[in-house]
């Protein structure tokens, strides 16, 4: 090797340690804390700049804040006096230092471990968040340890990707308990764990930990979970936007295989969305606090008391001066391939200024954990339901509650979905079930009850029910293309029956006010005979610019036949009106001759007139 090639080989060697040596990692954020509460204020929350109340304290990591940081350079327009970095003038801090990590104090006591940034920064993994120990060795080294209970942690990694306005926060495959001291008693102090905007969390699988097979070795499944009774998981606050939740399972206070049985899961809530719509009470400026694009997808929420829940801060005791009462806009929603498994509620929506998508997903229930409900829409501006389903086990003690509870909606449009083995498919409240809410239903499959109360309009195309599945009060209006009501007779014999197990001969909605229906042909023989039904209209009709038109080619015999039921028809009532081509004119309609003769034939008395 030439001379020339040895010293400059040796003058990158020792550029490159002395690089090392000096290397220093930066380190920059904001003083503050993520918590929605029931003020309804935005959730972060930044320290004063007054008097220094946005400065930090740094300390080495994992010396229980015995040792101070030292070295320390400034960056940004911050400054560093000892350990003290005090922000630039838009409350950002910004210095460098030796180490990969380092603790920080907030002036209002919270502490958070806070790492370098690095080209992986925006995208972060929870256990780099955990808490650490700095051992004696020469050099140290960082010694992390896996806490009983993750809140402390989860919590910290929050703050640091709130003060980076976002990133992807990751769970490895494990088992992450929240709401506790230490990993099982309750934490008087625990607070839901609130997330900013522009975040992801993001968990290895959604696989489901059913407690019937669950094992303690399992390592598909992201799992958190809770240990105790009224409490949540996750809160999205006010003024958070960009939310999503994926791959990842919440579990309430449930008892999995190899554990002592527990409590009930009373009050446990998966995610809650909590905000207002406050006003000013001196100037009357509204401040809504919307929250929007909001996103879960593949998912498992099971043995919750609700799911998720989303509703107005003071929805109990709303004073109209100091806000919109039910109108916290909490937007643009979407659940995607989602299993809610054994909640008492899998959705609770109460705020009318929301619009919900929910797709691919399904949810089981049981009515004796009650209600027993998969989605509620207590107040809800509009949601549409496409490709799911819901409902109960079996018809026995696992019968499902109601599919959908609805108390008001402002539309609901509900697409090849549906729901079997439970007590009830859709319920509307009449209170709630006013002439300006639509449910339009389109290509799905209700083997439950249906009751719609009130005075709603219900929109039904191309959907199956079973023989006496809807029933209506009287002022819901209904307009029904292409449905039907039983299974095919030919093929499912014995299988269009009422509740008391008793053939049904016409089959169709039970109340109601039929404002138009296509009629069926008759179909199935002897006791599964089902009868045709005709076109109906069931309100004024008006032709504009036009006319009727008649078939032509009905006759005497036609008319006859159809009056005494024959080809699978009803049989005709009286008011009918036909032209028929070969009547014979005046009193009670005859044969006549087509071409010659010919009338319009009425159905009066039991008798077919032309006069």
């Amino acid at each position: 090797m030439s001379v020339f090639i040895k010293n400059t080989l040796l003058i990158i060697a020792v550029f490159t340690f002395a690089s090392g040596v000096g290397a220093q990692n930066i380190f920059e954020g904001y003083s503050l804390t993520v918590e929605a509460n029931d003020d309804g204020a935005c959730p972060v929350r930044w320290q004063p700049g007054a008097g220094g109340g946005n400065a930090i304290d740094v300390f080495v990591a994992g010396t229980n804040f015995q040792t101070r940081a030292s070295s320390l350079t400034a960056c940004d327009e911050s400054s560093v006096t000892g350990n003290r970095v005090n922000p630039n003038g838009i409350g950002k801090w910004c210095f460098s230092g030796a180490e990969p990590m380092y603790e920080i104090r907030l002036q209002n006591g919270v502490t958070y471990l806070w790492p370098a940034l690095t080209k992986e920064s925006g995208i972060y993994n929870v256990k780099d968040f955990r808490p650490v120990r700095r051992s004696l060795d020469n050099p140290a080294r960082y010694l992390y340890s896996e806490p009983a209970d993750y809140t402390k942690t989860i919590k910290n990694a929050i703050a640091y990707i709130a003060a980076r306005q976002g990133g992807t926060l990751r769970f490895p495959d494990g088992d992450y308990i929240v709401g506790t001291t230490d990993g099982s008693t309750r934490d008087p102090a625990y607070q839901a764990i609130t997330v900013p905007s522009g975040i992801i969390i993001e968990g290895a699988s959604a696989n489901s930990s059913v407690p019937s097979s669950n094992l303690p070795f399992r390592k598909t499944s992201t799992r958190l979970r809770l240990k105790n009774d009224n409490q949540t998981i996750f809160r999205i606050g006010g003024c958070t936007n960009q939310v999503t939740f994926k791959h990842i399972e919440l579990l309430g206070n449930e008892t999995v295989y190899g554990e002592v049985l527990r409590g009930s899961n009373v009050g446990t809530i998966g995610i809650e969305g909590l905000g207002k719509w406050a006003i000013d009470p001196v100037s009357k400026q509204s401040m809504p606090n919307t929250s929007q694009f909001i996103r879960f997808e593949n998912m498992t929420i099971q043995n919750f008391d609700k799911g998720i829940w989303v509703h107005n801060v003071n929805e109990k005791n709303c004073k109209p001066t100091e806000q919109a009462c039910d109108q916290w806009q909490f937007d643009y929603v979407r659940v995607d391939q989602v299993s809610f498994n054994n909640n008492k509620t899998g959705i609770w929506v109460h705020t009318f200024n929301t619009d919900w998508q929910v797709n691919n997903s399904v949810f089981h229930y049981v009515a004796r954990n009650a209600p027993g409900d998969g989605i509620r829409l207590q107040k809800t501006g509009s949601m549409l339901l496409q490709q799911t389903w819901g409902g109960g086990y079996d018809q026995g003690t696992n019968i499902g509650g109601t599919f959908l509870y609805i108390d008001y909606v402002g539309g609901m449009t509900i697409i090849n979905s549906g729901s079997e083995n439970g007590k009830r498919a859709i319920y509307t409240n009449p209170a709630g079930g006013v002439s300006s809410t639509i449910l339009t239903v389109i290509n799905s499959w209700f083997g439950d009850p249906v009751e719609l109360r009130g005075r709603l309009s219900y929109v039904s195309t191309g959907s199956f029910y079973l023989a006496r599945s809807i029933t209506a009060d009287p002022a819901v209006t209904i307009t029904s293309t292409g449905d039907r009501f039983c299974y095919d007779p030919y093929t499912f014999a014995g299988r269009c029956k009422d509740e008391a197990g008793r053939n049904v001969l016409r089959p169709n909605y039970n109340g109601g006010r039929i404002m138009f229906q296509t009629g069926s042909v008759a179909e199935g023989r002897d006791a599964d005979r089902i009868e045709g039904r005709p076109n109906l209209f069931g309100y004024n009709v008006e032709i504009r610019d036009g006319l009727m038109q008649y078939d032509p080619n009905v006759n005497f015999k036609l008319i006859t036949d159809w009056a005494n039921g024959a080809d699978g028809r009803p049989a005709v009532k009286d008011g009918a009106f036909v032209y028929c081509n070969d009547c014979r004119r005046g009193g009670v309609c005859s044969q006549g001759t087509a071409g010659t003769d010919g009338a319009f034939a009425k159905r009066i008395n039991g008798q077919w007139r032309c006069d």
